[in-house]
């Protein structure tokens, strides 16, 4: 009798778990194919929402290298340099830009990025353009105008900051060039090889 009654729970055990909805059986283990693993464990819970904030966070704060765009005040900017390939793209299209700003190393020459960039128009005195920069270049797409170019630049092993400032006048068609040399121990890298010979301000990009 014991034996009967034994074979009919287990019969009927069998029975609701083949009745269960897939949902509540799936819910019962983890996909072994989707590689997903869950935890009721409230402190690994914590934990790995912890680390994936950091990790938000980590992306977030990636300096951005290239930029495209408008300026807080409307104007067209086209910011960066940092590689080759950035360059090429900014001088292929800096005849729609009417003012070309580089930072450069004194006395190595090298490529200078993240200098706080103010120009200001000498006409209405309002800020046209303040920016950090994504790289050595930017080119804006300024109105004519008088302008001054303010840039600030912390160079490595420095103890205080630098600050270069140029006056510039901003033709109806054509484009002005501003070249600010900061003292800075930065020496040059391969970045600075091909595709540009001598002064990029004039030069063509040499042919592969």
């Amino acid at each position: 009798m014991k034996r009967n009654l034994i074979a009919m729970a287990m019969t009927m055990g069998m029975a609701v778990a083949g009745s269960l909805p897939l949902a509540a059986r799936a819910q019962q283990a983890p996909s072994a194919a989707s590689g997903v693993q869950t935890s009721t464990d409230p402190a690994r819970a914590a934990a790995i929402e912890k680390e994936a904030g950091e990790m938000k966070a980590r992306a977030g704060s990636q300096p951005k290298v290239f930029f495209r765009g408008k300026s807080d005040s409307g104007l067209a900017i086209l910011s960066g340099g940092n590689s080759t390939g950035d360059r090429v793209t900014m001088h292929a299209e800096r005849g729609t830009y009417s003012l070309w700003v580089a930072t450069i190393a004194k006395p190595s020459g090298a490529y200078l990025a993240d200098v706080k960039l103010r120009i200001v128009n000498l006409g209405d005195k309002s800020v046209a353009l303040e920016r950090t920069m994504e790289g050595p270049w930017l080119l804006a797409a300024l109105p004519a105008g008088k302008y001054e170019v303010a840039a600030t630049l912390m160079a490595d092993g420095a103890s205080k900051e630098q600050t270069l400032s140029n006056l510039v006048t901003v033709p109806k068609t054509g484009q002005r060039q501003v070249v600010l040399r900061f003292d800075s121990p930065a020496k040059v890298g391969p970045e600075m090889d091909s595709p540009f010979k001598g002064n990029p301000f004039s030069a063509t990009p040499a042919k592969k």
